[in-house]
């Protein structure tokens, strides 16, 4: 869908002027990498033309103005999927008629998709996780959880409230719920889960709101 809005954008935009437009495409791929920045220098315009997500805190962007230079950003903050990203960018011949011969651009390489994670093993994490570990005190009361291999189930004091999720390693990945609301989580527990630092938000949304616990 958002290939198709920059495609629009962009044909818009060309269709609005008499010159014919030089095309060029640019892409950026990260692979458990943090973000990958590829400068795309100066263009009269710049606009998405795909994107790959990689986990859910992954994004792609592109930024700049045609009085300096664009750039086009894969981003993946966890560092543990593959983002990747395409960019087209137009420039118009000056009426001059000295500049470069339009030359059609090549399509964009295929994306290379991630491999499918291994199995879960039934002792994700070094040295082995408890069936059950807790209890933890956090800002939602006291939160006590219990494993059966790499499923997750728990309960914590305030409002009634549930957790339930994955384990992959030290990272917990899955959803909450209260009598007043529901939404997803992610704790990533301390080498001997003695505690967590997590995130949670309403519903669907990415989580970025602060839930941490410890013994």
């Amino acid at each position: 869908m958002l290939r198709s809005l920059s495609l629009v954008a962009l044909a818009l935009w060309a269709g609005g002027v008499s010159a014919a437009p030089r095309v060029t495409w640019y892409n950026a791929e990260c692979q458990g990498c943090g973000e990958k920045r590829v400068q795309m220098g100066s263009h009269s315009f710049c606009a998405l033309s795909y994107v790959h997500s990689g986990g859910f805190n992954s994004y792609c962007a592109v930024g700049g103005n045609p009085k300096s230079s664009w750039w086009l950003l894969a981003k993946d903050p966890d560092g543990g999927e593959t983002q990747a990203c395409g960019a087209v960018c137009m420039d118009l011949d000056d009426s001059s008629g000295g500049s470069d011969a339009v030359v059609a651009p090549p399509p964009p390489p295929p994306v290379s998709r991630p491999a499918p994670p291994p199995a879960p093993r039934p002792d994700p994490a070094p040295g082995g996780v408890p069936d059950t570990f807790g209890p933890y005190q956090t800002g939602f009361g006291t939160l006590t959880m219990q494993r059966n291999g790499n499923r997750v189930t728990g309960s914590y004091t305030h409002k009634g409230g549930r957790v339930e999720g994955t384990l992959s390693g030290n990272t917990l990945t899955g959803r909450w719920t209260q009598t007043n609301g529901e939404g997803r989580l992610v704790f990533r527990f301390n080498p001997d889960f003695s505690g967590f630092s997590g995130v949670w938000s309403y519903g669907d949304a990415v989580p970025n709101q602060e839930w941490n616990g410890h013994r």
